[in-house]
């Protein structure tokens, strides 16, 4: 048996080959979006959640930053081993849709907050969980 994994957006699509049939389907997975001026406040919680919502939940982690500032971010994240679980970063023109965490309340499905840190990462994570759950209902 072979297997071969396409990725599109929206979702990985997986191809069995067997004895000269083929069989697909479809494993979906959800985005995070988290705005730049977030992630490095207290940077170890933020790599907590993207560990949390990459690997216990299956979601892409993507940051968002304005076009201009995409670079420093991107080296202030790799140099503090903050951008492990982090699938890319983008700028707001690209309209990604998913779950956001911002700081304030632009988009629908977000969850607002003015940092990640110890006292309230467990709350964040329970809310996206549930936001998740809502999304899927949809």
């Amino acid at each position: 048996m072979r297997c071969i994994i396409l990725i599109k957006s929206g979702g990985a699509r997986l191809f069995f080959h067997f004895n000269d049939f083929f069989f697909f389907c479809v494993i979906k997975y959800m985005t995070l979006i988290v705005v730049s001026a977030l992630t490095t406040n207290e940077g170890l919680y933020f790599r907590y959640l993207s560990n949390v919502m990459r690997f216990d939940y299956s979601m892409d982690v993507i940051v968002e930053a304005q076009k201009e500032q995409i670079d420093y971010y991107y080296s202030v994240l790799k140099r503090k081993g903050l951008y492990d679980y982090v699938s890319e970063i983008i700028y707001p023109e690209i309209k990604e849709e998913g779950i956001r965490l911002d700081t304030e309340m632009n988009y629908p499905l977000t969850v607002t907050t003015q940092k990640i840190s110890v006292i309230n990462v467990s709350e964040l994570i329970n809310k996206i969980k549930l936001l998740a759950k809502i999304k899927e209902s949809i």
